[in-house]
């Protein structure tokens, strides 16, 4: 009888030993599945501009330019966006286009405001909204 009962603990054993080793595993595909949600401005290749939808640059850009670009499906919803050029400044318009109001980013050569990350609260040029109104963009000189 007592060996029985020694193969029956050892079996429980076994399976709560597996039970455990299966929630570590899958604790660790969750914690490894977390990494890619940190994503940040400097997801902007070197010589582009770059626009989000979301705010604070959420996964990948959204839109990504090396001279101009007109939105589609994130017409009128970027949040954040970024001026990771090398010589150009960046403009962005409320129209179609490169027409209408527009805001101006600096690249990081020449300093001065070169990303927004929350475009409700304005920029360093202006207080106005610009949440969810860029409909094009390009870069100039």
């Amino acid at each position: 009888m007592k060996g029985k009962i020694m193969v029956t603990t050892m079996r429980k054993g076994r399976k709560s030993l597996a039970a455990i080793g299966l929630s570590l595993l899958m604790a660790g595909g969750v914690l490894a599945s977390a990494s890619p949600a940190s994503a940040a401005w400097t997801d902007c290749p070197s010589g582009r501009s770059c626009l989000w939808v979301g705010n604070n640059y959420p996964g990948l850009p959204n839109g990504i330019f090396v001279s101009d670009i007109v939105l589609s499906s994130s017409n009128n919803q970027i949040n954040s966006i970024v001026n990771n050029g090398t010589t150009w400044r960046s403009r962005f318009f409320d129209s179609s286009n490169f027409t209408g109001i527009n805001i101006s980013l600096n690249n990081p050569a020449r300093g001065g405001q070169t990303r927004d990350p929350l475009l409700s609260n304005g920029t360093d040029a202006t207080p106005v909204n610009w949440a969810n109104k860029i409909s094009s963009a390009e870069f100039y000189s």
